[in-house]
């Protein structure tokens, strides 16, 4: 389930607008960076983040195979609720994704807040997976990607992935992460993150993975603070002809690829 936690990452760096132009070339090594940098725009992004309750957006995803030289562009919508407050605050989200001129989804997602939901539409089946609960204090290393865009702390980012800023211009901020750990690194080789200087909001969001495989988010349209049915998030009932089964696998379900700079750079 590499899939979800990839997936509802984009979904959520709790607030997310990414910009994808079309997958080029991957970007080069960052350089050292300025750690004093780093550390403010990580502080103004966590706290921006705490202040997302709710989102909408629309957003397209460009997956890309280098191996068989492939390029699919999928369109879709994202929306975010984070329930109640505190250590008990859950994080609600929904994702679905069709390829791009089709009217029926290919993907779709529902994360609850304690369970993610993952609708498999060739197979006519809903799998399940439960969400891990760590302790108060504690990352989880199955959440991984998903746990940091579901508002890790600055510190904590920092201590589970190696942060590095790459560049910064008039309007955004350019953050490469590689992963520490074997379970993260078994989800991501590498990623670059594209917050917005004005609101510190995630404007791109890239992944490259061992294969070489990349995805890239873009999200043009969002809207924060939209007036959201907490039901939207609750867990699905399969469908006429649809089986809702057990998932086996936590660790495989999303992938994601290579960032162009955003708009007009």
């Amino acid at each position: 389930m590499r899939r979800y936690s990839l997936v509802l990452v984009v979904l959520v760096l709790a607030n997310l607008p990414t910009l994808a132009q079309q997958a080029q070339q991957a970007p080069a090594a960052p350089p050292p960076g300025d750690n004093k940098a780093l550390d403010e725009h990580l502080a103004r992004w966590e706290a921006a983040m705490k202040k997302v309750e709710t989102l909408g957006a629309q957003l397209t995803r460009i997956d890309k195979d280098p191996v068989f030289e492939r390029v699919q562009k999928l369109t879709g919508v994202a929306y975010y609720m984070k329930a109640g407050s505190g250590p008990s605050a859950q994080n609600l989200a929904l994702l679905q994704m069709s390829v791009e001129g089709q009217k029926e989804f290919k993907e779709k997602f529902i994360c609850t807040g304690a369970y993610i939901y993952q609708f498999l539409p060739e197979q006519k089946e809903i799998r399940y997976y439960k969400l891990p609960k760590p302790e108060p204090g504690q990352v989880s290393e199955e959440n991984n990607l998903l746990t940091l865009l579901f508002g890790m702390k600055a510190e904590d980012a920092k201590r589970r992935y190696e942060l590095k800023l790459d560049k910064e211009d008039a309007n955004y901020i350019y953050v490469y992460i590689s992963p520490r750990s074997a379970a993260d690194k078994a989800d991501f080789q590498r990623a670059r993150l594209v917050l917005n200087k004005s609101n510190y909001l995630p404007r791109q969001l890239w992944f490259e993975h061992a294969n070489r495989s990349e995805v890239l988010w873009d999200i043009p349209n969002l809207q924060v603070g939209m007036a959201l049915d907490r039901r939207t998030f609750d867990a699905p009932q399969a469908p006429p002809g649809w089986k809702l089964v057990p998932g086996e696998n936590r660790s495989q379900i999303a992938r994601p690829a290579n960032p162009t700079p955003p708009a007009g750079k």
